[in-house]
């Protein structure tokens, strides 16, 4: 299933950076702030990799591609320990080869959830999400937007800061997810990490490498309809570069391609998104 959710990660460098304060869990949104992300992907595959790991061309210079804008928020729950955030992602989908056209524009699975706090050791932060995937489209258009089905995901999030390269201008991040959608699959194992430094004044450089792992009785892979092949594997690997206009105010452009597939398009394309936030302050 085609996706670019883990903008959420290059959000939570931006908090971290522009933090002046590490007395509660800068990870989180605190009493009083809000956060605030618009954001644009885009997509594209013109071959696939078999269970094999062989790659095969679409036939008749066939190609997908995908448009994904969507709007990020993140919000306290009376404090840090509590966050809620959300999605709501909007998708144009198009596969076009010699023979046919087909494009699809509609709404994606809406993500609603909770993020807690759980600890903290030195300069690493412990925290579990629950997220709710929820979906908003009907999927009588080719190609679909996705499973058409309600999933729940749980993670656990790992989140620090490396002093020998200073206390507030670095971070990595590790998590594990497991998502599953109803009444019977996929099941999803999810892995993801990145690294992230500022580098020249409000310049900031991220990497990242995202993994998931699809497990379904359905094997059947469409290079029509990549939103719906559901059992599968992809690594992509993500390179991004910000700017911090204000406190307040980043922008961020990156480019990412896949690096291991199975049963899944060899993808590649772009993500640009800022980062918007309020506080009392």
């Amino acid at each position: 299933m085609l996706e670019n959710r883990k903008f959420t990660i290059l959000i939570f460098f931006f908090v971290v950076l522009s933090s002046t304060s590490f007395a509660q869990n800068p990870w989180q949104q605190d009493k009083g702030e809000f956060l605030l992300s618009p954001y644009l992907s885009h997509y594209s595959a013109a071959a696939f990799r078999n269970r094999d790991g062989d790659k095969i061309d679409f036939e008749n210079q066939g190609k997908f591609v995908n448009y994904n804008p969507r709007i990020y928020f993140s919000l306290p729950l009376n404090g840090y320990k509590v966050n809620l955030f959300g999605s709501l992602p909007w998708f144009f989908n198009q596969y076009e080869d010699t023979n046919l056209r087909q494009q699809n524009r509609d709404l994606g699975d809406i993500e609603l959830g909770a993020r807690f706090h759980l600890g903290k050791v030195n300069m690493h932060y412990l925290m579990a999400s629950v997220t709710t995937f929820i979906p908003a489209y009907n999927n009588n258009q080719l190609p679909y937007t996705g499973f058409g089905r309600f999933g729940v995901e749980g993670r656990l999030i790992l989140s620090g800061n490396s002093p020998w390269i200073g206390e507030s201008n670095n971070f990595h991040k590790i998590e594990l997810g497991y998502r599953y959608f109803f009444p019977s699959d996929p099941g999803q194992i999810r892995l993801f990490s990145s690294k992230g430094i500022r580098i020249i004044d409000k310049f900031v450089l991220l990497g990242e490498i995202d993994a998931i792992f699809s497990f379904s009785n359905d094997s059947d892979f469409f290079e029509n309809n990549l939103q719906l092949v559901s059992d599968f594997s992809v690594i992509k690997a993500t390179a991004n570069i910000g700017y911090e206009f204000t406190p307040k105010f980043s922008l961020y452009g990156g480019l990412f391609h896949d690096v291991l597939n199975r049963n899944s398009g060899i993808g590649s394309g772009f993500q640009i998104f800022s980062v918007i936030r309020f506080d009392k302050k």
